[in-house]
């Protein structure tokens, strides 16, 4: 996973410098390195996306960083993202390597999620690596919600800090 999700990491932190200021890098550098190390988690042998492991390239792990990015962006600045003045939309986009409209579409697909919202996630992920649209499994949603929401709460303090930080 290392090998596969440091030339993503890369773009998104030399993205992030280009278009953020110093206290949105790093808040989005914590949501990147929590996701990432989620990731190299989730698609191990006993990982959620373990059976999609084998279309992981570093240009699918990109895109399923920039896929996590915008769904820990969404739990944590929730407000934020609705506020289509607040420019965070734009900045997802940039540090994706996205359009703004691709962006406001995953936020809005969140808001109106049939499932979970981690289930969304779940489903994107998959997608991202090459598979199908996953039929819904309570299980796997509860599993997965469960281990993504306990491991990213793990960074909660650290991003309160960052968000604190002066402009």
């Amino acid at each position: 996973m290392r090998r596969l999700g440091r030339p993503a990491l890369s773009k998104f932190d030399e993205r992030l410098r280009a278009c953020g200021s110093p206290r949105a890098a790093g808040f989005m550098s914590i949501l990147l390195r929590a996701n990432s190390d989620f990731l190299a988690y989730a698609l191990s042998r006993k990982g959620p996306l373990a059976r999609y492991a084998g279309g992981a390239t570093p240009e699918r792990v990109e895109v399923c960083l920039g896929s996590m990015l915008i769904f820990a962006t969404n739990l944590f600045a929730r407000d934020e993202m609705r506020n289509e003045g607040s420019g965070l939309v734009g900045l997802l986009a940039g540090i994706v390597g996205w359009e703004p409209k691709q962006v406001m579409l995953r936020r809005d697909n969140l808001r109106k999620a049939p499932r979970s919202e981690e289930w969304m996630l779940y489903s994107w992920l998959v997608m991202d690596l090459g598979g199908e649209r996953p039929a819904y499994d309570a299980e796997l949603e509860r599993s997965f919600g469960y281990n993504y929401l306990s491991y990213i709460g793990q960074f909660r303090a650290e991003l309160e800090r960052a968000a604190a930080q002066p402009k």
